[in-house]
């Protein structure tokens, strides 16, 4: 199952496709003019950037890191959940949301760890020591990596490993 995984923002959204075979590819999406368009445009350029990696790499799976930590209301970010829910339902494609410090704390065993011990943390989970990807990259691989892992504890039946 090719799964597509978002570590989205309202100005720079990493990406990461895990497909099958093993194979990752990932990268950023970023808005070079974000500063003179508002949340709307920004998003709305995001899921029209999603449009073509989904006609690319045709995932069944969408994995997305929601930030955590903030306690108080943003709408701009609620927006962007808003739309990602759209997005991926008009595809007919399977969202599932993970909160970004449960990643966290399951591949480096923290949830406030710093960028780069995460990356270091994907990196020797992945075999890729040495490989240089941005902070956002890493987010999505991790994001990406422990749906993969969510799956498969949840065994073939969906109901668990004995």
């Amino acid at each position: 199952m090719t799964v597509l995984a978002l570590d989205a923002g309202v100005r720079e959204t990493g990406w990461a496709v895990l497909l099958p075979d093993g194979t990752i590819e990932t990268g950023i999406i970023r808005l070079s003019r974000s500063r003179t368009l508002d949340t709307t445009g920004r998003v709305s350029h995001l899921v029209e950037r999603l449009d073509r990696l989904a006609a690319w790499w045709s995932p069944r799976v969408i994995a997305y890191g929601q930030s955590s930590g903030i306690r108080w209301p943003e709408p701009a970010l609620e927006f962007l959940d808003a739309s990602l829910v759209k997005w991926a339902s008009e595809r007919q494609l399977a969202l599932h949301t993970y909160p970004a410090q449960e990643v966290r704390a399951a591949i480096a065993r923290r949830s406030r760890v710093p960028p780069d011990q995460l990356a270091y943390a994907m990196m020797r989970r992945l075999r890729l020591i040495g490989v240089r990807k941005s902070t956002p990259e890493w987010e999505a691989l991790a994001i990406g990596y422990y749906h993969l892992c969510s799956i498969a504890a949840l065994g073939p039946d969906g109901g668990g490993t004995e």
